[in-house]
């Protein structure tokens, strides 16, 4: 690498170089922070989402158990109104 050209370096130190390094240094380092911050807001805001969406499938799952429930109850009741039209059928048919 060649050596900077005499007087440069004075000549960065009096234009102030040092501290605007500085500056930008600061202001990336307080954009990373800035940046993880977010992520870090975001990662929270999907977990209250997931977790919403567990407790609505969990509700959904109880609803259909409960639908299943109310529908075999439903063929029980059927299956014994058959059971008796047959039977009545049978008695008719005998007589």
């Amino acid at each position: 690498m060649p050596p900077f050209p005499p007087g440069l370096s004075e000549w960065f130190q009096q234009q102030g170089l040092p501290t605007g390094v500085l500056v930008f240094l600061g202001f990336v380092w307080y954009e990373v922070k800035a940046s993880e911050a977010r992520q870090a807001k975001r990662i929270d805001e999907l977990r209250a989402d997931m977790k919403e969406l567990r407790a609505e499938q969990r509700a959904s799952e109880a609803r259909q158990r409960e639908d299943m429930a109310d529908l075999k109850a439903d063929n029980r009741a059927l299956g014994e109104k058959l059971d008796r039209l047959v039977e009545s059928l049978l008695a008719a048919k005998q007589l």
